[in-house]
């Protein structure tokens, strides 16, 4: 008999009224199952923007009816340090976690805040970005996010575009960049490390001498050149594409080098309220319906099952700059404090 079948017999295949129980996986039908009995998912998250936090939460409970989800969305470092204490305090609050820094999830299973989960969808997953997960199943990949140069097309002229991360050091640029702080954003921070192994210390004093606007989310320089406050910024190219689709007066650059491509994870927490629907979130963020959201925002798909939207750069074509979890937990402190160092925050 198979998996299936005895699900059926069990009970725990859900009738059609319920929204979008047919699709579900086995494994999904069992978790939704047992989630009903639960108040729902919290998930801390800095991988995306509030608004596309609600939306991700609304996508889930549209498809397991009766969960229901609550994002609580802060810059990277907040996300890191709230889950730290609520780990050592032995009080966890939160179910799932997603930040835009593998090593954040290094750290939270060392503090032995990650429960083992490998939600089976991850079977659809690219290879290359398999390659990524946590090999003893604490926590995967849920999401890729390409960096690079984002610019408002009211403000630069098309023969002034930079092409190479090095021209952020151009003075032409001086009052016209914004970024975001690398001990705040964890993306932010592996951003800086490749810089710095790129360029070295260099590269950030001719940045400095630039005068860039400082924020400590990636969004928020994005938020600055749609607005026209600041000419261009060092964000999420998808952020770009949204703001291009909606008509804003924006333009981005892939820089020669490369665009910057820093990995996004979740994971379960181990301790959280509402274990079940915290692994059915888990499914969730691995499945075909999350890379069609991501597909939707011009991201990135995660799954070889859902295409790359058009005008988005192929991660098996384009080049692109990595930071390891080993460079990253090697260098991240010492990269912080040389930028605290330079630009005096």
């Amino acid at each position: 008999m198979t998996k299936l079948r005895m699900l059926a017999i069990a009970g725990l295949i859900l009738p059609a009224s319920l929204a979008g129980a047919q699709e579900m996986t086995p494994a999904e039908a069992a978790l939704y199952e047992a989630a009903r009995a639960e108040n729902g998912v919290i998930w801390y998250t800095s991988q995306v923007t509030t608004e596309q936090a609600e939306e991700v939460c609304a996508r889930f409970t549209a498809r397991f009816e009766g969960i229901a989800c609550s994002p609580v969305r802060a810059n990277g470092s907040s996300t890191l340090q709230r889950v730290v204490q609520e780990i050592q305090a032995g009080a966890v609050q939160g179910d799932v976690v997603s930040t835009n820094a593998l090593s954040d999830f290094v750290e939270f299973k060392a503090l032995g805040g990650l429960a083992e989960f490998r939600p089976e969808n991850l079977s659809g997953m690219y290879p290359s970005l398999q390659a990524l997960n946590d090999p003893e199943g604490f926590y995967f990949v849920s999401g890729v996010s390409p960096f690079g140069f984002v610019y408002n097309t009211n403000l630069v002229a098309a023969d002034a575009v930079p092409h190479s991360w090095n021209d952020l050091t151009d003075p032409r640029w001086v009052d016209q960049i914004a970024i975001a702080h690398p001990g705040f954003s964890g993306s932010a921070g592996q951003w800086a490390i490749a810089m710095n192994r790129l360029y070295g210390r260099a590269f950030f004093e001719g940045l400095a001498a630039n005068n860039p606007q400082i924020g400590r989310s990636i969004a928020d320089g994005y938020q600055l050149v749609t607005s026209g406050e600041r000419a261009l910024t060092v964000t999420s190219l998808a952020l770009g594409r949204d703001a291009r689709r909606r008509g804003d007066p924006v333009d981005l650059v892939v820089p020669d080098e490369g665009m910057f491509l820093p990995p996004s994870a979740a994971g379960v927490l181990a301790g959280a309220p509402n274990p079940n629907s915290a692994r059915l979130f888990a499914e969730f963020l691995a499945s075909t319906d999350f890379s069609e959201w991501l597909a939707s925002k011009g991201r990135n798909p995660l799954r070889s099952d859902v295409a790359t939207p058009e005008g988005t750069p192929d991660l098996n074509s384009t080049s692109v700059i990595t930071v390891s979890i080993e460079e990253a937990l090697e260098n991240q402190q010492d990269v912080v404090e040389m930028f605290r160092d330079i630009f005096g925050i």
